[in-house]
């Protein structure tokens, strides 16, 4: 008989982890030669994003492409080695949650038991005139790459004025304009006199949404650092040398990086499952997603975690945030109830699901150099103690996608090299 397919969509931090949870429980009661899980990506490595921000701003002196790729980016069949996981890369063409298929570029339709949605997110242009078109977005290691290269080429070729303009002031944003402006300082010779950073928000705060203390923490260090703020200013128009804004403003730009918004991906916009306001695919608290009308019938459950899918808290009634420790928490509850389901299919005995409940997650914020803003429950970290609290935190992550000894040996290599791109203050 063929083995009953789990298919999960998605190698970021979520689909890992819900991958391992899987493996490990259906070894743990015996079902592997029932039940296969199978993990789908277009690429095969995993992106560990929080450090893209450092990648864009490392100099090609510290360390070459090769190592710096090895650093940042992890091969998911190596992740998997040792797991009962079967590993696919393909680009996913649709998803058919009617017949229970996944249809696949290269392999074809995968027909499957469960399906678990964990496809990230990506940029959402809001419909801007040229936003698309004519600037670099930090959503992968390319990405991280390309932004690089650009302002490379611009300090070697442009005499001077080099105007960098970064779109939304987001953690991402905020992070990336700093450590630009930070890199700036360091390459002094080169780009001080020339390089000028911008970061524009529609909001009238940086950070809008934080508290207080945290956006004041941030506007000072941005501030500090040379980082233009323009606030309640909204971005109209894009072309390749102007940024233009609602209030009838023009700036002259040489490179445009967006991190203003991010949606749900847009294989997954169109599927007949239930979604909010906005049009994101809504989860219940036990993570499962449903079908848009009552009429409709699954050939497969569908679960979704992290960015791929929007969870209502019931408390705050907001939407919980797109951060990797929702994800992780989410991906142990998905895990969960697919192996409760799933011994209640085999005649296991009495299941129990459980529900994913959100909780004011702790948080760091880099603002360049070896300086972040950390919020752990009521206390909050600036300067040297935010950054040694990023630390952690990074440490945490490479800790959910790997051993312990590869991770603290991948964690020691990662800060030995992008410690030398942060100045202490």
């Amino acid at each position: 008989m063929d083995k009953k397919k789990i298919l999960i969509l998605g190698a970021g931090f979520g689909g890992l982890k819900t991958a391992f949870r899987l493996a490990d429980g259906l070894k743990h009661n015996n079902l592997l030669e029932k039940y296969e899980v199978i993990l789908i990506d277009r690429y095969e490595h995993h992106t560990f994003t929080p450090l893209l921000y450092e990648t864009a701003t490392t100099s090609k002196e510290t360390i070459d492409l090769v190592r710096l790729h090895s650093l940042v980016t992890h091969n998911v069949r190596n992740l998997i080695n040792g797991y009962p996981i079967t590993c696919i890369e393909d680009m996913i063409r649709e998803i058919r949650p009617g017949s229970g298929e996944v249809v696949l570029e290269k392999s074809g339709a995968v027909k499957a038991e469960y399906i678990v949605l964990a496809l990230g997110s990506e940029a959402n242009y809001f419909d801007m005139p040229g936003l698309k078109e004519h600037s670099l977005t930090l959503k992968t290691f390319t990405d991280a790459i390309r932004i690089r290269d650009t302002v490379l080429d611009l300090t070697e070729n442009k005499e001077s004025g080099i105007r960098i303009v970064v779109g939304g002031a987001g953690p991402t944003g905020v992070e990336l304009a700093a450590e630009l402006s930070n890199w700036r300082r360091r390459e002094s010779e080169k780009l001080s006199s020339k390089l000028k950073v911008t970061l524009v928000e529609a909001q009238p705060t940086v950070l809008f949404g934080f508290l207080p203390s945290i956006i004041a923490a941030a506007e000072k260090r941005l501030a500090a650092l040379g980082v233009e703020m323009k606030t309640n200013t909204k971005i109209s128009e894009l072309t390749k040398d102007t940024v233009k804004f609602e209030n009838g403003e023009e700036m002259p730009v040489d490179l445009f990086i967006w991190t203003g918004g991010i949606k749900t991906p847009e294989l997954l916009q169109h599927l007949p499952l239930k979604k909010e306001e906005r049009g994101k695919i809504e989860t219940t608290s036990s993570m499962d997603c449903l079908p848009e009308t009552s009429d409709l019938s699954f050939g497969a459950k569908v679960y979704g975690l992290g960015d791929s899918v929007c969870f209502h808290d019931p408390i705050t009634k907001k939407p919980v945030p797109a951060v990797a420790p929702a994800a992780l928490a989410q991906a142990s509850v998905v895990a969960y109830n697919i192996l409760e389901d799933i011994r209640g299919k085999e005649g296991m005995g009495p299941i129990g699901h459980r529900i994913y409940i959100p909780v004011n997650y702790p948080y760091v914020i880099p603002v360049g150099g070896k300086f972040a803003i950390a919020r752990i429950g009521p206390l909050v970290l600036g300067g040297f103690l935010g950054w040694l609290v990023k630390g952690v935190v990074e440490l945490h992550y490479l800790f959910s996608i790997m051993p312990t000894w590869q991770a603290l040996r991948v964690w020691a290599r990662g800060l030995r090299v992008f410690s030398t791109n942060d100045q202490l203050g």
